[in-house]
């Protein structure tokens, strides 16, 4: 019987501190119109991903997107969509899409048309990062359907 009780109190404590652990972690982000962002959008040519720096009310958080050609046309830049499919003919695939993928995922919001699906897929990350320091209204269709 002492065994049985000395093993459940060397036991019990280490349950104890796993399950209280996990239920303490909240992460709290505040992106909306009022955010100001910062990127070296050059990086971003030639690639698939982007990023930026994002303040609010003088919390900085770190954002990171993609930016994809689809066959898609967004009408407007700052246009959203929220499921995005490529054309199989890839020369039709020249219009930008970006998608914020953390903190959290956004919808595609449209960024540009481009000549040819080549240039598209050269700069469309680097529009992406653009998009996202420079115009407010494009950084509010990112953020705006973000719950809090």
């Amino acid at each position: 019987m002492k065994r049985i009780i000395v093993l459940y109190l060397a036991i019990a404590p280490v349950c104890a501190i796993t399950t209280t652990g996990a239920h303490a972690v909240t992460k709290c982000v505040a992106l909306n119109s009022s955010t100001t962002c910062t990127s070296n959008d050059s990086l971003y040519l030639n690639h698939a991903d982007w990023a930026a720096t994002c303040t609010t009310n003088g919390v900085s958080t770190p954002i990171s997107g993609i930016g994809i050609c689809v066959n898609t046309e967004g009408g407007s830049i700052g246009s959203i969509s929220t499921e995005l499919v490529p054309s199989s003919i890839s020369d039709n695939n020249r219009y930008c899409w970006c998608r914020m993928i953390s903190p959290a995922v956004s919808p595609w919001v449209f960024e540009a048309p481009f000549a040819s699906a080549g240039t598209c897929a050269q700069r469309c990350a680097y529009r992406c990062a653009d998009a996202v320091q420079n115009y407010a209204g494009w950084r509010s269709s990112l953020f705006d359907s973000l719950s809090d």
